[in-house]
């Protein structure tokens, strides 16, 4: 039996608290077919066809209760410099790393964690329709607005009186973005809109019959423009782009060999070419990467350090991937040690790399397989005193730990569970998650009831293992789970008001 005792109750407590965005009435507004509806389906290629709108609590309360409700967590492992032991119990210090869509996650994170976040960085899908991602990268823009709008709320919800919230994202979708986030944190907490120059121009990008595009934007917002926590940066020496690259400098100073000057002098020439007029320091502008005095380009210009994961752990490419200099230069600006930091499209784990290495706690929240063999691989190469990315330049030499885990999912024990086709089809029935059939067409309930019941066992048994089924934190104690005791101690802790 499904215990939903308080789900309901806390999930209209969640909307009804969400406060009105900060910066008074506006003139203008952003809308689009199924404003105000959440958008049911996560990243996965075969939900892009069926995503499902639930209207609101009022209109579809069972729904969206079962959508926003906070979930089970299982799984607990930690991990530290001497490999894995078994997690009996989380402390406020604990760093996570969580598997899962992350909706369902935010949602789960939600009662530990509220107000307490001061930075979130997110790496979202950019909605570029090109279809050469891990994650479906194919919405309609409607839904790709209703799918950021929803975990935007959450969140503002997790953002502390002083946090800020940057999003990196491109062309595609960036004004949209833009007009959506100021009417989740407010116009008034916008902060700045940050250009970062990619690097420099290969010969597949000179091919376009236009201007080259080599940029991405990332929005940078507050929680609440009075009280953000922001640390004015400065880029030194060590920052500075070079002025003469390698092969220019080696024919810069054959030159002034051919015209008599000795290899000392000519030394000492270059030394003074390379830094005269150069400033001591100069503060960090809003574009990135594009003078003299900033050197930050993307993993793809820089993969030649190591810190590319294909190249780290032998895997394939993570495309997109974010180096830890860029997620330096954001923590270090809008969070102090010690402080939380989030990223919950976490990807191959450069947020969390670099949180962990400038001595922050941080939860990083990864859906796509990845987490498993990418994510968490490199996490432990950090605890373990990795060298790439910004180790040298903080001196990192290992440490610390993290705690990985799951949404526990119904679909294993369900499908073990031996049950009649009818008892089976009833309760997956009432847990409301089948999105699809496992072949790309979107589950129809009169259409299954129709099939002989040969055949429904085998649509069931597909669809079943095709649709994540996150596990509500009220069904904590049905036997079919056989979740551990530490797992249910653990879940209790995590969901309690006491922080």
């Amino acid at each position: 039996m499904r215990r939903e005792t308080g789900i309901r109750d806390d999930t209209a407590a969640f909307l009804a608290d969400l406060p009105a965005p900060a910066g008074g009435a506006r003139d203008v507004s952003l809308e689009w077919p199924g404003k105000g509806a959440w958008l049911e389906g996560g990243l996965g290629h075969d939900e892009r066809a069926v995503p499902r709108f639930h209207r609101d609590i009022e209109g579809e309360p069972q729904q969206v209760a079962r959508l926003l409700s906070p979930k089970l967590l299982t799984g607990f492992t930690r991990w530290d410099g001497d490999g894995a032991t078994d997690c009996a119990a989380l402390s406020p210090q604990d760093n996570l790393l969580i598997r899962g869509e992350n909706l369902q996650v935010l949602a789960t994170l939600r009662r530990r964690y509220r107000g307490q976040v001061t930075l979130i960085y997110i790496d979202p899908p950019y909605n570029t329709a090109s279809g050469g991602f891990a994650y479906n990268d194919r919405f309609t823009r409607a839904d790709w607005l209703s799918f950021m709008r929803a975990r935007l709320l959450f969140a503002r919800d997790l953002l502390a009186p002083n946090g800020s919230i940057y999003v990196n994202i491109d062309f595609n979708e960036a004004h949209y973005l833009k007009v959506l986030m100021d009417e989740v944190f407010g116009p008034s907490n916008f902060q700045r809109e940050i250009i970062w120059r990619i690097g420099w121009l290969s010969g597949f990008k000179t091919r376009a019959k236009n201007f080259i595009r080599n940029h991405d934007t990332i929005l940078f917002y507050s929680r609440d423009a009075e009280r953000m926590t922001f640390n004015k940066a400065y880029l030194g020496p060590h920052d500075f782009a070079p002025r003469f690259k390698p092969a220019e400098a080696a024919e810069l100073s054959a030159t002034l060999e051919r015209e008599g000057l000795a290899k000392s002098a000519v030394r000492r020439v270059m030394k003074a070419a390379q830094s005269i007029g150069l400033p001591a320091r100069y503060p960090v502008e809003d574009v990135w990467n594009a003078s003299s005095y900033d050197r930050l380009n993307s993993v793809a210009i820089t993969s030649y350090a190591g810190e590319s994961v294909s190249k780290l752990l032998g895997t394939q490419e993570v495309k997109g991937q974010k180096s830890e200099s860029l997620m330096k230069r954001v923590i270090e600006a809008s969070s102090d040690p010690g402080d939380i930091v989030l990223d919950f499209f976490a990807g191959s784990g450069s947020t969390c790399a670099a949180a962990h290495k400038l001595g922050r706690r941080w939860i990083g929240v990864e859906q796509m397989d990845y987490a498993s063999t990418i994510t968490l691989e490199r996490m432990k190469k950090v605890v373990a005193g990795d060298r790439v990315g910004i180790s040298k330049r903080v001196g990192w030499q290992g440490g610390g730990s993290f705690v990985f885990c799951q949404l526990a999912d119904w679909r294993e024990a369900l499908l073990a569970s031996g049950e009649n086709p009818d008892a089976l089809a009833g309760r997956v029935r009432a847990l409301g998650w089948l999105l699809h059939d496992g072949a790309g067409e979107a589950w129809d309930w009169s259409r299954f009831d129709a099939l002989p019941d040969a055949e429904q066992r085998i649509a069931l048994t597909r669809a079943i293992a095709a649709n994540p089924m996150p596990v509500a934190a009220g069904d904590a104690h049905d036997p079919l789970l056989a979740l551990t005791d530490a797992e249910n101690a653990i879940n209790t802790a995590f969901q309690s008001a006491d922080r």
